[in-house]
């Protein structure tokens, strides 16, 4: 293979020397589209573009048809023709080669005129992209519907809808050699962690990767602790959440191509949180948090402590229902752990089909399937109705808390092995481990199981519990510079 030609570093006043460079350097591409074309004055020009993310209609309306129609003896200008002849709306001068090939490769129509060494940079991306939506996951009653989609610009104006304030910032950097992605960083210049905001800067600038295609990527990349079970950057599919989490002092990192916007620093209550507990009143939205911990810790303890309480503990069990589980085990040729691990094992196949499967067929796999299978299970004796149930009511349980669905598929089978093996003094020893673990974690300097290590009185109303709104007065600890929020409106009530 021939090695890649070198880029000019200048534009040439010559259009021919110009588009020889171009085709130079993208010979192959069926894309790339070049228009030669003489002004009124018959002087030379050529627009550069990439087909399908230029809107030709609108370049042949405003640029090309008013440029062939400039009659007048002098030639013509870059600057001339920014000012007097254009009515697009971003313009952009440039007089590097490299610069200008990025920004038409990003989706801008580059403008050369003989006998000048600048090019005009002329913003008509036009795209088939998806309309904005609700999101799949994020459901809520009450609250805004719309989600991000894949397109950068939208994204950051979708924000900006919801903070209209002169502090409202959004930084973009481009990542991957070949992928040349846009990143935002978007903040709320006030309110935002300096030293939150440099680390981000600085782990960003320490990417060197081919390509970014999702912000996924780019969470893998900077996160504080790569083998952590439980993710130390947040994620939002909508903008009010995003946008939340900036009033508190958070950075929101938008990924164009994803409709999906990273936010740190991450707090262990994010995820048992959900927007709409902010929009409904503060005690139904108290009960549905605690609701949520008791599912989280359902999810990864259930099958550990029954195993426990069946296996080492069976003075804890009501005698008549010690009875009934017996005679259903009875009946089983596998041992009780061992069910628990396989049926285990199946539902979460199931679970995987449901979500790999398009929807119609994926509902029916994995309801179905998880029906018709467990039936028959029980039906045939290879497991017995309690195992059955156990395993339900935990799968259930942990899709109620979707941020932490991998750590807590983990930590169930974890927690059932020391429970397997040491009865419920392995589940205190696993649960001792895991508050440690938690309180060593870090999100950008910040501490992840905040406000309970290091504990923090002011963010405990916002935490299990949700208190009054007009009691929130106060940001969470460590995510902002300037930690009040609120006046004190309410207290002569």
């Amino acid at each position: 293979m021939g090695s890649r030609p070198e880029l000019p570093h200048h534009i040439s006043a010559s259009v021919d020397e110009n588009i020889a460079a171009i085709r130079s350097c993208v010979a192959k591409s069926l894309d790339i589209g070049v228009r030669r074309f003489l002004l009124g004055n018959g002087q030379a020009a050529a627009a550069f573009f990439v087909d399908g993310l230029v809107d030709k209609d609108v370049a042949g309306r405003d640029v090309f048809s008013r440029m062939q129609q400039a009659e007048r003896k002098e030639p013509w200008s870059i600057a001339e023709i920014e000012s007097s002849l254009l009515s697009t709306g971003s313009v952009q001068q440039c007089d590097d080669f490299a610069e200008m090939m990025a920004a038409v490769l990003q989706g801008l129509l580059a403008l050369f005129v003989e006998g000048d060494t600048r090019v005009l940079l002329i913003e008509l991306i036009s795209f088939q992209q998806r309309s904005v939506s609700e999101p799949g996951t994020d459901v809520v009653i009450r609250g805004p519907r719309e989600g991000f989609v894949e397109s950068l610009r939208i994204n950051v104006s979708m924000l900006r809808r919801k903070i209209h304030h002169p502090d409202f910032v959004a930084e973009t950097v481009r990542l991957g050699r070949y992928s040349q992605t846009d990143i935002s960083l978007v903040y709320v210049s006030s309110i935002v962690n300096r030293d939150v905001l440099h680390e981000l800067k600085q782990r960003l600038r320490r990417i060197d990767i081919d390509a970014i295609l999702d912000s996924g990527q780019v969470e893998q990349l900077i996160q504080d602790t790569p083998y952590s079970l439980f993710p130390t950057i947040g994620i939002a599919e909508k903008p009010d959440i995003a946008a939340a989490r900036m009033l508190e002092g958070r950075v929101a990192l938008l990924v164009d191509g994803s409709p999906i916007a990273l936010t740190a620093p991450m707090l262990f209550v994010e995820g048992l949180q959900s927007p709409e507990d902010y929009y409904t009143r503060f005690y139904y939205a108290s009960w549905v948090r605690i609701i949520r911990f008791m599912a989280f810790a359902i999810s990864i303890y259930m099958p550990g402590f029954f195993l426990a309480a069946t296996v080492h503990h069976q003075q804890i069990i009501p005698f008549k229902l010690l009875l009934s589980m017996a005679a259903g085990e009875a009946k089983t040729p596998f041992s009780i752990g061992l069910s628990l691990l396989l049926i285990g094992v199946v539902f979460e196949i199931l679970r995987e089909a449901g979500v790999r499967l398009p929807k119609p067929a994926g509902q029916a796999v994995s309801i179905v399937g998880a029906i018709v299978m467990g039936n028959a299970a029980v039906e045939a004796n290879l497991i017995s109705a309690s195992v059955l149930i156990v395993l339900a009511i935990t799968v259930v349980a942990s899709f109620v808390s979707a941020t932490y669905m991998d750590a807590s598929t983990l930590l169930r089978m974890i927690f059932l092995l020391l429970g397997w093996w040491l009865g419920l003094t392995g589940l205190l020893l696993g649960t001792l481990v895991l508050l440690i673990y938690l309180c060593s974690l870090n999100s950008f300097g910040v501490a992840f199981f905040t406000p309970l290590g290091p504990l923090d009185l002011q963010g405990l109303k916002d935490m299990a519990l949700r208190f009054p709104l007009w009691l929130l007065k106060f940001r969470p600890a460590r995510l902002s510079n300037n930690r009040r929020r609120m006046g004190d409106f309410r207290e002569d009530k």
